[in-house]
């Protein structure tokens, strides 16, 4: 193994393991797989990192093809990687959608399969993960997809529960809620 690949793994090892006793004092509960969502984190940081290099360069449709697969991944469930691998799945699909917006040219999608993707991310049962940023972002992209369609008060909705889970993220930094 090369200097080089042997430091990234070191590194890998170490941030896991820093994540997975971060966990442990934020007093949520361990996952039954942790070597799963270890490796799922793993895969998520080389992937985005993958993408931007190619938006560096230029090759949106490569960043995008990049999260496509990405997306197309098999996840592991909750009950192996508790909420964090929901967190990591709406972070990946928050980027790719966020760059289908941008760049709607590029591989073109409708709204409505947009809204496909992002609630095929979301799932049935996003409100049970623990408030994060990476739902609220992908929450409010879809409003902001829903607002793009001409589905105000379904936009509005979207927006407002985004909105909840951002004052959950805020008076949690300021000390307030857990």
């Amino acid at each position: 193994m090369s200097r080089p690949a042997l430091t990234l793994a070191i590194g890998f090892v170490l941030g896991a393991g820093s994540m997975l006793v971060g966990l442990a004092q934020a007093g949520r509960l361990a996952p039954a797989r942790p070597d799963a969502l270890i490796a799922l984190a793993q895969l998520v940081e080389v992937e985005h990192h993958r993408v931007d290099v190619l938006v560096e360069r230029g090759d949106i449709a490569g960043a995008i093809a990049v999260l496509e697969a990405l997306r197309k991944h098999t996840w592991p469930s909750r009950d192996e990687v508790g909420d964090l691998g929901d967190e990591l799945r709406h972070d990946a699909v928050g980027r790719l959608v966020r760059l289908r917006l941008d760049y709607p040219d590029v591989d073109p999608k409708t709204d409505d399969e947009l809204l496909v993707t992002i609630d095929e991310a979301l799932g049935q049962t996003w409100r049970d993960v623990d408030a994060n940023p990476f739902t609220a972002r992908l929450v409010a992209l879809r409003g902001e997809v829903l607002e793009h369609a001409g589905r105000d008060d379904d936009a509005l909705g979207a927006y407002e529960a985004a909105l909840e889970l951002n004052r959950v993220l805020l008076d949690r930094e300021l000390g307030g809620a857990p």
